[in-house]
């Protein structure tokens, strides 16, 4: 299990780490492409556009601020399209496609726009796309997004082969959301730097665990097709990190799914 909480935020006095999780079944699924080899955090530059007028403006993005609403979300043009910024930095690093985003983007659901980003992630690197959103996993990322945890699988789901699922609490878009479980979910030097609670020293199964998610091959034979939910929950009790996210996946026959939706892009 994985976290990507708070960019190091305060949260009912506690100091607390963005929080990300992961849950993978079977655990003999392929490994995606090649992890990096060290964590780039989210510059600096891209965080103050995302508060631009907000008390929080220049705070290092490392502490994320304790007069951040956490029940609020950011989903303004220039925050989207700095942190997309940031992120075709990473895939031309990477020798990748840029990510494109649909037209509409902005507009989307803040769960919709976890699963057009996440599809963004695999088709720039020529893997299967998430072929529609089911809402048995948008139940399930529910669930998770409300306990604050990876999602389970559930009855609903079908005959999956492969199920994943991933978590983060505490990041206010999706955007900023993928940036870390993509390209910060390393070994960060030291425990307080590392915003991945299940990579707890270099060489930890659970380091890159929500990049190896989102980059997951699934073992897919043919017939099946690759689908997913996602949930995202402003409120909730004390003890749960705000914003909290939470997206699920599977490999599943075409047959045995009917899907509630298309993803835009």
């Amino acid at each position: 299990m994985r976290k990507l909480g708070v960019r190091i935020a305060v949260v009912a006095l506690l100091v607390a780490a963005y929080v990300l999780t992961r849950h993978e079944i079977p655990a003999a699924a392929p490994r995606p492409p090649v992890n990096p080899k060290a964590n780039v955090p989210l510059a600096q530059t891209a965080w103050d556009t995302c508060v631009s007028g907000d008390p929080n403006a220049g705070i290092p993005v490392s502490e994320y601020p304790s007069s951040f609403d956490p029940n609020s979300l950011i989903n303004t043009p220039s925050c989207n399209q700095a942190v997309l910024g940031q992120i075709n930095q990473r895939h031309q690093a990477e020798g990748v496609a840029p990510m494109k985003l649909p037209g509409d983007f902005n507009s989307l659901s803040p769960a919709m726009q976890l699963l057009v980003v996440t599809n963004a992630e695999r088709t720039s690197r020529g893997l299967p796309r998430i072929s529609g959103m089911v809402s048995s996993l948008n139940k399930d990322a529910l669930v998770g997004a409300r306990a604050g945890v990876d999602p389970n699988p559930s009855k609903a789901d079908g005959p999956w082969t492969v199920y994943d699922s991933i978590w983060a609490g505490g990041y206010p878009s999706a955007l900023l959301a993928d940036y870390d479980w993509m390209y910060n979910d390393g070994w960060g030097g030291n425990s307080n730097s590392t915003i991945n609670l299940d990579c707890q020293s270099p060489n930890a199964k659970g380091c890159w665990g929500h990049r190896d998610a989102i980059l997951d091959n699934y073992q897919m034979t043919p017939g099946e097709i690759l689908v997913g939910g996602a949930a995202v929950v402003t409120s909730g009790p004390a003890s749960l990190t705000l914003p909290s996210l939470a997206a699920a996946f599977e490999a599943v026959p075409a047959s045995a799914v009917k899907l509630a939706s298309r993803i835009p892009g």
